[in-house]
């Protein structure tokens, strides 16, 4: 899997990153630092099966949370495929 967004994307929590990010009422964020790629290691399995996922800082509103996973955002605004076409 590859990394989704870069510095500077406006992003939102998707249900799930509200409910394990302290229930967060805001959901609008700035991606400020990533992507890095996180591993979470596990017991008795080699290091190249471990598990390992993209990981963001977002602010949202004056906090700044570390270590956001992708799977918990989602991009604020899409991009028009047909953009500058009348």
């Amino acid at each position: 899997m590859e990394a989704k967004y870069k510095i500077g994307d406006l992003v939102v929590l998707n249900e799930f990153g509200r409910l394990v990010i302290d229930n967060n009422k805001d959901r609008v964020g700035l991606i400020v630092a990533g992507p890095s790629n996180m591993i979470y290691p596990m017991l008795d399995i080699p290091k190249e099966e471990s598990f390992s996922y993209w990981a963001y800082d977002i602010m949202i509103g004056k906090e700044l949370i570390t270590d956001v996973p992708q799977e918990f955002l989602q991009k604020m605004i899409k991009q028009e495929e047909n953009f500058g076409d009348g």
